[in-house]
């Protein structure tokens, strides 16, 4: 069988990752063996599974010109005292970097700016970042929901989880603690009873990150009907990836296993332009025509998910769209009298997936 990665490349990598403010290659045991099991079918490594968690060739070297560290500018909508802890970015609304620990790392990963940031510096005791979040939080009120992010929040033990709940809804006017799990996908196994009893004895909301059907696996399964039994509500979202789910099948398989299963698909996101997201844009106007395939091919039922890109000023859809320069490839968005610019990964980088390499257990 082709070998995942050699420990020299492996080594090479990960010192050109670190010098460049990139995440290392983190993969778990049981997401090792799903690639495995790909590499075996394909008799090659570069399958949807494989770049998820490994670097390809194109990994470096493939730039699309307009990329920045942060497109989504998180820092600037941190509190003062409480950077690298506390993004508010919406009115009613804050997201709680409870760890800067994740089970695996995506390469994908859209946040690797702040997250490599978050791991080059010593965080204070959890119990102290949640005084000063729980502080924070008494002194705005309109705050009424929370999301637990990282990092993955299921990366930290159950007892600081356990505190993590019982203090919001204790303490503050939160009504609604909602999570997002990439671990999941990566280490199943997190989805112990007791983790599974908290979730919902406190009504958290989970937002499952799952890129590809073959991630959700039988432990996934499992994992999943533990939560729903518990009353755990579940929502997907997650990101349109070149060369791992940019097919209208690919995504279709992805919707009607995750309602198949009780997951609700709320979002599909454009990936941002960041530094070294080439290999996994995806030209707008592509998009665009994967979301009306899906809206012309599918039933109903499925037509409520959206594509949108998460933008400095918050999400942002298709109807936001006030120009579009075909030739600079500038998009403007506009959302509540505020204005965003988006430039467009180039088509002439742009190689679709192969669809018997994205589907190819068939």
């Amino acid at each position: 069988m082709t070998e995942l990665m050699d420990e020299a490349e492996m080594r090479q990598y990960n010192e050109q990752a670190r010098r460049s403010g990139m995440l290392t290659i983190k993969v778990p045991p049981h997401y090792q063996r799903l690639v495995g099991e790909e590499i075996e079918t394909l008799g090659r490594r570069g399958g949807p599974l494989y770049r998820v968690a490994y670097p390809t060739t194109e990994r470096m070297d493939l730039r699309a010109g307009h990329e920045v560290p942060d497109f989504v500018e998180d820092r600037t909508n941190m509190p003062a005292g409480l950077e690298s802890v506390l993004i508010h970015k919406y009115r009613n609304r804050a997201l709680f970097l409870v760890t800067d620990v994740c089970a695996g790392h995506c390469m994908y990963c859209f946040r690797q700016d702040v997250l490599t940031d978050l791991q080059g510096s010593e965080l204070p005791a959890l119990e102290k970042r949640l005084d000063r979040v729980i502080g924070y939080l008494r002194g705005n009120p309109q705050v009424t929901e929370v999301i637990l992010s990282g990092g993955d929040p299921l990366s930290v033990p159950f007892g600081h989880l356990k505190q993590v709940m019982g203090r919001l809804s204790a303490e503050t006017a939160v009504g609604d603690i909602r999570m997002h799990t990439r671990n999941v996908a990566f280490a199943p196994q997190v989805l112990s009873e007791r983790v599974c009893e908290l979730l919902g004895r406190h009504r958290v909301r989970v937002y499952l990150h799952l890129v590809h059907p073959y991630e959700i696996a039988e432990p996934v399964i499992e994992g999943v009907r533990r939560l729903i039994s518990h009353g755990v509500r579940l929502y997907g979202q997650f990101p349109i990836l070149r060369g791992i789910n940019d097919r209208c099948e690919v995504l279709e398989r992805m919707i009607r296993t995750m309602d198949d299963l009780g997951v609700n698909p709320i979002n599909l996101f454009v990936p941002d332009p960041i530094n070294h997201s080439a290999p996994f844009r995806i030209p707008m106007r592509r998009l665009l025509s994967l979301m009306d395939n899906l809206y012309w091919t599918t039933p109903s039922w499925s037509n409520a998910v959206c594509l949108v890109l998460d933008t400095p000023i918050g999400k942002v859809r298709r109807e936001d769209i006030t120009g579009w320069d075909g030739e600079s490839g500038i998009i403007t968005f506009r959302r509540q009298e505020k204005t965003v610019t988006y430039h467009d990964f180039p088509k002439a980088l742009d190689v679709p997936g192969d669809l018997e390499t994205l589907l190819w257990k068939g």
